[in-house]
Order: structure tokens, then C-alpha cells, then sequence
């Protein structure tokens, strides 16, 4: 079975999730580390897992690229999703504010802006299939 690409970033992207929620607990409940510094190195472990996953097996077919490089775009590409998400989160928190549910459907449209331009941005742009290793 040839699964979609956008189903393979999506696996790879529950992954990264699970990587960033895990860390991010173990430093700030296990080892008493402060919100901030946890929440990078939790970031840059779960963007990391996610390139190596799009990597080897999302976008497996691309022409090869250098891997630092490639992983400083995904890195990249990373924080430019973190725009729509977090602002999409904000609007839809003020617009559903009265609502007990409002966190959480703010998160879930975040998150889908942000997924949806992240897998823009590396399907075209981090493991573009005109990219050629110098």
C-alpha cells in the first residue's frame, strides 16, 4: 500500500508531538528544569525527529541533500508554521472566548494552520524534488 504523502508527515508530525510532550514533561517534572529552556530543547528534539522522519521516510524519493542543510531548513520551516498556528490559536481563543471549550478548539486550528504550512513549506521547499546536494 503507496500511503499519500501528507498521511506519512502527519504520522511523522504525531511522532515529533509525542517527542515534544515527553521531553518537555521529564524536564520540567522530573528534573525541575524552568518552562522556557525546557521548551526549547524539546522543540529542537521533536523539529530534529520530525526531519529525520520526513527524511527517511515521507520524502524518502527526493533527490538527497546535504543533511545539516537540510535540517536548518526543516528548523526553519518549523518556526515560520509556528506563525499561522500560534495566530490562528489567538484569534479562535478571542472569537470562542465565552466558551468552556475555546482552549482547546483554539489549539486544534493552530495546530491544523501550522501542519498545513509546515508540510507546504517541506514539501516544497526543505525536501524540494528539484534540490540537489553541492
Amino acid at each position: 500500500m503507496r500511503w499519500p504523502a501528507w498521511i506519512k508527515f502527519a504520522l511523522v508530525g504525531g511522532t515529533g508531538f509525542v517527542v515534544d510532550v515527553s521531553l518537555f514533561s521529564a524536564l520540567t517534572l522530573g528534573l525541575e528544569w524552568g518552562p522556557y529552556p525546557a521548551r526549547v530543547l524539546a522543540f529542537l528534539a521533536a523539529a530534529s525527529t520530525t526531519w529525520a522522519g520526513n527524511r527517511w521516510f515521507t520524502f524518502r524519493q527526493r533527490p538527497p541533500q546535504d543533511a545539516s542543510r537540510q535540517w536548518l531548513k526543516s528548523l526553519t520551516a518549523a518556526l515560520m508554521s509556528a506563525l499561522p498556528n500560534f495566530a490562528l490559536f489567538s484569534w479562535t481563543l478571542t472569537l470562542l472566548s465565552p466558551w468552556s471549550l475555546a482552549p482547546w478548539a483554539a489549539l486544534v486550528a493552530g495546530i491544523g494552520a501550522g501542519t498545513l504550512s509546515n508540510y507546504l513549506l517541506s514539501s516544497r521547499w526543505v525536501f524540494a524534488e528539484s534540490a540537489r546536494s553541492p
